[in-house]
């Protein structure tokens, strides 16, 4: 009798134990996916850092473009990036707001887009935490995930696309920080790491819209300075967005497939945040 009660009390911790694990085990963020590719801004720009007339009817743009201007906070040692954290500065035109994105990224390897779904899980972002939206960034070579906490502050006491100076952008992008940065690699880790930053930027876009084979696109041309060397170098990026795998896939070689035989595709990754905090940070 006495075994029949030892072994009935293995069974119920044992089941308890798996009922603990159901309870607490929660689901992984569901990204959607933002394809990117670079084009050759020598082929489709005209010397003003425009779509050029043929590519402009091409990519069925017109010549409007909205202008974006933006800034990062870095610190000289990278600290923020070493720990896969980005921290921007958004203007827009006709906007009375600045949008702030503290940005979280895992590298995806080989494909593994579960594998780092669920190592961010683990890190805290789970299909619970409603305040980071995750995507998938998808160029040419690269996998990237990528998980924003976006957020707004008023720029009333600011001219029209005017961003703000080191001190007032570390202020702002301090007081508006999410937690999970914050204490990072420890308490007030963020905060107390960002008084540190420099400003990389600003750098003032042009964004235009349009369409390739029906799949509306979005073309963002950026000038990244270099101080040290006196130099621009123009980036020429084309991207869209879809909601599923499935849908990003097929899509993807389609386009790739078209800019290809346009004779106009970069065969590489664009690491456009990474060439900026460079340009101001070495």
């Amino acid at each position: 009798m006495k075994r029949f009660f030892v072994g009935l009390a293995a069974v119920i911790c044992a089941l308890n134990v798996s009922f603990v694990t159901t309870v607490h085990a929660k689901e992984n963020l569901v990204p959607n996916y933002e394809l990117k590719f670079l084009i050759d801004s020598d082929q489709v720009l005209n010397s003003d850092y425009e779509l050029n007339s043929e590519y402009r009817d091409y990519f069925n743009t017109g010549k409007k473009y909205n202008t974006v201007g933006v800034l990062y906070i870095e610190t000289p040692e990278y600290d923020f990036s070493n720990q896969g954290w980005n921290n921007r500065l958004r203007i827009k035109e006709d906007k009375d707001n600045f949008d702030l994105t503290y940005k979280k990224r895992y590298p995806i390897e080989n494909g593994g887009i579960d594998a780092a779904l669920s190592l961010a899980n683990e890190e805290g972002f789970d299909i619970s935490d409603t305040n980071y939206e995750a995507q998938v960034d998808w160029g040419y070579e690269k996998m990237t995930l990528s998980l924003s906490n976006n957020k707004k502050e008023s720029n009333k006491d600011y001219d029209d696309m005017e961003l703000p100076n080191k001190k007032a952008a570390i202020k702002i992008l301090k007081d508006n920080m999410p937690g999970k940065l914050e204490n990072w690699s420890g308490s007030n880790w963020g905060k107390d790491t960002i008084e540190n930053g420099k400003k990389c930027g600003p750098i003032y876009y042009h964004k235009y819209e349009g369409t390739i084979f029906d799949i509306d696109v979005d073309i963002e041309v950026w000038p990244v300075y270099t101080e040290s060397t006196d130099t621009t170098e123009c980036i020429t990026e084309i991207s869209f967005k879809e909601d599923t795998f499935d849908a990003a896939q097929t899509n993807r070689q389609t386009v790739m497939d078209i800019l290809e035989d346009k004779g106009i595709l970069l065969h590489k990754d664009s690491l456009k945040t990474q060439k900026i905090l460079d340009a101001y940070l070495k």
